[in-house]
């Protein structure tokens, strides 16, 4: 016999020979053999492998919770979208934005993505309390019918490009020394890193991504890291897992920026996009001093996108405006989302 490159052998007859591990799909070749005892041993471990491969498959499964929703008419798969979870407590699952391959029922496309998110909130655990959507800013449809299913604009955010960064920001060796203090994420600095993070989030934000710190670990790649200066940190980076496809990565600086360290705020982002893959960043759209030294930086606006959550904690947080210890300020910041320029609910119904 001659081996070939891949697990079978070809006889000089010029007929091959495969190799397998013995599974279930080979009953058809355990009914030809006449030896009982033989047959019975085989079909034994026929099983054995079969359900060893099972277990693999099913913790493989466990560990990936992406769902799919599909939309069918007739033989056809006409929409879809997925939802995962954005931390290991599943409290908080992420709706991806709906993909409308064909259009040839008599529902609109508004009405398609209606009942695809509608589906995609009504099959999930009960510990999940939250739900995020992220449309970009002009995609009216989808925001209007997020809002009349119960989300709330939560906030903007913008996507930076540093495609031609390196034209506008000059080598400085005057930040090596500091810039070298980068560090990847590890268990010696990620409690300083998580603190870091939830300090610099609102308490709702904060309440609703409802991180710990191995969400934070499961982040970390060879960008995402945190600039530590004399035991601070001053920035973080880390992979948004709410983009699947996309390198996508939010960048946070403390609320108490220290303008001395603008050098090394710009090499740090030099060096960000000089490193492959091509990446994006992340900011919120409501931290101008970012923004505006981004925008210093040469980055472009890539795009902008509004995030809509659907959650308990909204909810109750209009339900106690009245309590008597709330200052003005309070209660009219608790009650701006409902003024908010964003298409409001309208009724729709599904045929």
């Amino acid at each position: 016999m001659k081996k070939d490159a891949s697990n079978s052998f070809k006889s000089e007859k010029g007929m091959e020979v495969t190799f397998e591990e013995l599974h279930i799909r080979h009953i058809n070749l355990l009914i030809d053999i006449k030896n009982k005892e033989l047959n019975n041993w085989f079909l034994k471990m026929a099983i054995i492998n079969t359900f060893d491969d099972l277990k693999i498959f099913l913790n493989n499964l466990k560990k990936n919770k992406n769902k799919c929703i599909i939309a069918i008419y007739g033989n056809e798969i006409i929409g879809y979208l997925n939802i995962f979870p954005l931390n290991k407590k599943e409290t908080c699952l992420k709706i991806s934005k709906p993909k409308l391959i064909i259009n040839n029922c008599s529902l609109t496309d508004k009405q398609l993505t209606l009942g695809l998110i509608k589906k995609s909130i009504s099959i999930t655990d009960i510990k999940t309390s939250s739900w995020i959507i992220n449309a970009d800013i002009n995609n009216i449809d989808l925001i209007s019918t997020s809002r009349e299913l119960g989300f709330q604009p939560l906030g903007e955010i913008i996507l930076w490009d540093g495609f031609d960064i390196n034209k506008s920001i000059k080598q400085n060796t005057q930040g090596y020394e500091l810039i070298n203090e980068f560090q990847k994420i590890n268990k010696q600095n990620i409690l300083k890193i998580v603190n870091f993070i939830r300090s610099n989030q609102s308490p709702l934000i904060r309440n609703i991504l409802d991180f710990d710190q191995e969400d934070i670990l499961k982040r970390k790649s060879s960008k995402s890291g945190a600039l530590i200066h004399e035991n601070s940190v001053l920035c973080s980076i880390l992979k948004d897992i709410n983009y699947q496809n996309e390198e996508i990565y939010t960048l946070t600086i403390s609320r108490y920026w220290d303008n001395r360290f603008n050098t090394i705020l710009k090499e740090f982002i030099k060096r960000f996009f000089a490193k492959a893959p091509i990446a994006f960043l992340k900011t919120y759209k409501d931290n101008f001093q970012l923004n505006t030294f981004l925008e210093e930086c040469n980055l472009k606006d890539k795009n902008q996108e509004i995030i809509l959550i659907r959650n308990t904690i909204v909810k109750n947080e209009y339900k106690q405006v009245n309590k008597i210890n709330q200052s003005l300020e309070s209660i009219f910041e608790k009650l701006n989302p409902q003024g908010n320029p964003y298409p409001s609910p309208f009724p729709l119904k599904l045929k």
